[in-house]
């Protein structure tokens, strides 16, 4: 990449390339550390219900959930049929699907906002559409990779000109400078998102300085 280039843009080649590097290894990262915890979950949770290979299904699930929003159902079926086929009665299987669904909705609303915020620097949006569309392209190989992709291609387009405003489009950062976004709130007549605005950028500044940088 850096030969294609060429020595003209070999500093900016190199900036995108450390940045993606960064990038992507925060996004693995944090998601290698939240699917752990996950997987820890499941393997108490199924050891304390009394399912059957507790330790093969949490770490199944563990390494499902590396597939975006379809892994961790996918991870939930083998231990739920073990559950039917092993265990009498339906209390049980209805306590690891009640498992399966806590846990998940623990991890997103909870550790997924807490260690992976800002981690690839897409937006939320911006990654859903790209999750649709790498999934369309490469299908079940196209969801696996579509995060590490769609970041490399966010930071491929803020560094080269005229695919910036994909990046813009993207990239998980305010779209205004924050003079730029108090002014428009006012010329929308939103006051008190203007307010939180200022309120935010006096934090650990001087009045004045905010006052000049953001109103004047």
């Amino acid at each position: 990449l850096i030969g294609l280039a060429g020595p003209a843009r070999l500093v900016t080649t190199i900036r995108a390339l450390d940045e993606a590097t960064a990038r992507v290894s925060r996004y693995l990262l944090a998601q290698s550390a939240v699917n752990g915890l996950f997987g820890v979950g499941v393997g108490v949770g199924l050891a304390l219900i009394g399912v059957p290979y507790a330790l093969l299904w949490a770490f199944l699930a563990a390494a499902l959930r590396f597939i975006p929003y379809l892994g961790p159902w996918i991870g939930a079926l083998a231990p739920l049929a073990a559950s039917l086929a092993m265990l009498e009665g339906w209390t049980r299987p209805a306590m690891v699907a009640g498992l399966f669904l806590a846990l998940e909705a623990v991890t997103n609303l909870v550790l997924e906002t807490r260690l992976q915020a800002g981690a690839a620097g897409v937006s939320s949006v911006g990654l859903v559409v790209a999750l649709a569309f790498w999934s369309w392209l490469w299908g079940p190989a196209g969801l696996l990779l579509a995060t590490p992709l769609t970041v490399c291609l966010v930071v491929l387009a803020k560094h080269t000109p005229g695919l910036d405003r994909l990046a813009a489009l993207m990239v998980d950062a305010p779209g205004l400078e924050p003079d730029v976004a108090c002014y428009q709130r006012l010329l929308a007549g939103d006051a008190v998102e203007a307010a939180a605005l200022l309120d935010r950028h006096r934090r650990g500044a001087a009045p004045a300085a905010v006052d000049d940088a953001l109103l004047l």
